[in-house]
């Protein structure tokens, strides 16, 4: 899957915070994701934590590192996304058994950071998933 990567973001002023909430709503479009309340703010609460996220572009590119977002209401629900390291497609030729350990790491760490940025989000069992949920919905943390 093609991705072009967004971010990082550095120290936010308004006007930087204003670009910000712009480029939000450019990958939440980009990413289909306008249908899920929480996707704007819990994009551009990464950006603002200086996380690069990737996005499909039409022209192609190369795996850039960062977290990938998406949504995947027929599994967790409408309202949940699901947010994971995204390394850079380099650590996967060959697969190096350490990117994987780095991965599980870098998971727990994506965790405690959008639980954070003030999001209610669980890791996915022994994946290498975060989902975020709406605070109203049922599911547990």
């Amino acid at each position: 899957m093609p991705h072009t990567h967004h971010g990082p973001a550095t120290a936010v002023s308004d006007h930087t915070d204003d670009a910000l909430r712009r480029q939000a709503r450019h990958i939440v479009t980009t990413l289909d994701l306008h249908d899920v309340e929480l996707a704007p703010d819990l994009v551009h609460a990464l950006l603002r934590a200086g996380f690069g996220i990737q996005a499909d572009t039409p022209t192609g590119g190369a795996l850039t590192g960062g977290v990938e977002i998406r949504s995947c209401p027929e599994h967790y629900g409408p309202g949940s996304l699901l947010v994971s390291w995204a390394p850079h497609e380099m650590a996967y030729t060959p697969l190096d058994p350490r990117v994987t350990h780095v991965e599980g790491l870098m998971t727990c760490a994506l965790l405690d950071s959008v639980r954070a940025l003030g999001f209610r989000a669980k890791r996915l069992g022994a994946s290498y998933s975060v989902q975020v949920q709406p605070w109203g919905s049922g599911a547990t943390d």
